[in-house]
């Protein structure tokens, strides 16, 4: 039994250093760098909470094939506990990063891979688990309001405390219409996804419509300004060197639910949720951080 379930996409990240987008369809060009790393928000919050010294199984779908042998060797080597047997019939979902200057990143991936057939009969949760994070909001089209008010109000009903971490919507999704945010305790988005989710540009008024929704805690990731929290914004106790943002929020997220899991001060669960955000700018690759002392 783990203590931190962590529900979501696992994918294999391939990440071409130091190219825009307008470059890379240019034409034939040499990248600083290629690599590849293991990624999806689901594995990259795992992979940071085993390095935080927490318990933490994984629910995400393993393809059979090779690189999902690769993926579920890694998350076993990590010390991180695989919930779901291999998947049939499905392929490990591929993404193409491309990281700009800026340590800018921007994704092109499949429509069909591994993490977009994540559904409700794939989540596994420990019975005695204390708290679930679904680290993937909007990241699978089989998962839709009515599915995720089923998984969400499940878990409430166990006395599991409840995170979420949203990604881009899909769907044009609008926050008012959507039933499950009432259920989750804390909720995690960046300043886009929270413009779009509440259709508006005012980032205090997405913060007040996704509270008037039912949310009792919103948190929104506000990149090197640090996050917003009750109408506050904490900032980061360092200055970073940034070369690549892939995972950075996938990390102050964990960084804050290690936090919550040791029973810290909210203040206390951003000040090592921006930490963790920002170690992982400093390296390319989505968990990459946690193999630098």
């Amino acid at each position: 039994m783990s203590k931190i379930n962590v529900l979501g996409a696992s994918c294999i990240d391939i990440l071409v250093d130091h190219i825009d987008s307008k470059t890379f369809l240019s034409g034939k060009y040499k990248a600083d760098r290629i690599k590849t790393s293991f990624g999806g928000d689901a594995l990259n919050e795992a992979v940071v909470l085993s390095y935080l010294k927490e318990d933490v199984s994984i629910s995400t779908v393993i393809a059979d094939d090779p690189m999902g042998v690769l993926i579920q060797n890694f998350l076993k080597e990590k010390g991180i506990i695989v919930s779901n047997p291999i998947k049939q019939n499905v392929e490990t979902y591929l993404s193409l990063v491309l990281i700009d200057e800026n340590g800018e990143r921007h994704f092109i991936g499949s429509k069909n891979g591994s993490l977009r057939s994540y559904c409700l009969e794939d989540v596994c949760i420990d019975e005695d688990c204390k708290i679930v994070s679904f680290a993937s909001m909007f990241i699978s089209p089989l998962f839709d309001d009515e599915q995720m008010v089923k998984l969400f109000s499940l878990i409430k009903e166990k006395g599991i405390l409840l995170c979420v971490d949203c990604s881009s919507i899909k769907n044009n999704e609008d926050a008012k219409d959507m039933s499950c945010l009432k259920y989750i305790d804390y909720f995690f988005c960046n300043t886009s996804e929270a413009r779009a989710l509440c259709h508006s540009e005012d980032i205090h008024a997405c913060e007040e419509v996704l509270c008037q929704c039912g949310i009792k805690n919103v948190v929104i990731k506000m990149g090197e300004k640090g996050c917003l929290y009750k109408g506050k914004i904490y900032a980061p106790q360092r200055n970073i060197q940034c070369v690549d943002t892939t995972g950075a929020g996938d990390s102050f997220v964990a960084g804050f639910i290690h936090g919550l899991s040791q029973n810290e001060k909210i203040k206390d669960c951003i000040r090592i949720g921006n930490e963790c955000g920002g170690r992982a700018c400093e390296y390319v690759g989505g968990n990459e951080w946690t193999t630098h002392q």
